[in-house]
């Protein structure tokens, strides 16, 4: 068995964006967060956990259009809300259909996109998969995606959806222009 990833990165998205990411693996799965700012304003903070199987399981992101909060039940659900200013006030989300395997986009998030070319590792390179989704779109629209395209051009490259290609490490982390990275913990 591998030593647990824990991991500590940065980097710049191709429109300048930095993002500041750690993963933390333990026994009941991992700890994707990240940070995405231009300039001294903050886009968006996000914690995102996938179970052992690296299946999503948790979702809490905060940006200026408010909090978002998600989570899958056992009976194939998604429940969660998403709470703004304003007339907006309390979306609350529950009973969406929501499988296991299915993926939460977040966009303009790196570390969404690296979990969830982690939980589908074991495809094959060269696939495409059809996979459904929920998608949070930068405008704060949430909308439901029937069938994302997901493909895997080569052992680090994927491309889901409309997103433009990202790589990935072999640990499933994700590679950043000018991008760094640490152990979380000293040796």
């Amino acid at each position: 068995m591998t030593d647990p990833t824990r991991v500590a990165g940065w980097g710049r998205l191709p429109d300048g964006a930095e993002v500041t990411w750690t993963v933390a693996e333990g026994r009941r799965g991992r700890r994707w967060r990240e940070v995405v700012a231009q300039g001294t304003t903050t886009r968006h903070a996000l914690l995102l956990e996938t179970d052992a199987g690296g299946w999503f399981s948790h979702l809490e992101l905060a940006r200026a259009d408010g909090l978002w909060t998600f989570h899958p039940e056992p009976d194939a659900t998604l429940h969660g809300n998403h709470v703004a200013r304003g007339e907006t006030g309390v979306q609350h989300v529950a009973g969406w259909p929501f499988h296991q395997g299915d993926a939460l986009l977040i966009e303009g998030s790196p570390i969404a996109l690296a979990a969830l070319a982690w939980s589908l590792r074991t495809a094959e390179v060269g696939s495409v998969l059809e996979v459904p989704g929920i998608e949070i779109r930068l405008d704060g629209d949430l909308r439901r995606v029937p069938a994302l395209a997901v493909e895997r051009p080569d052992g680090r490259t994927w491309r889901i959806g409309d997103c433009s290609p990202f790589e990935v490490d072999a640990d499933g982390l994700p590679v950043l222009d000018g991008g760094q990275r640490r152990p979380l913990e000293q040796a």
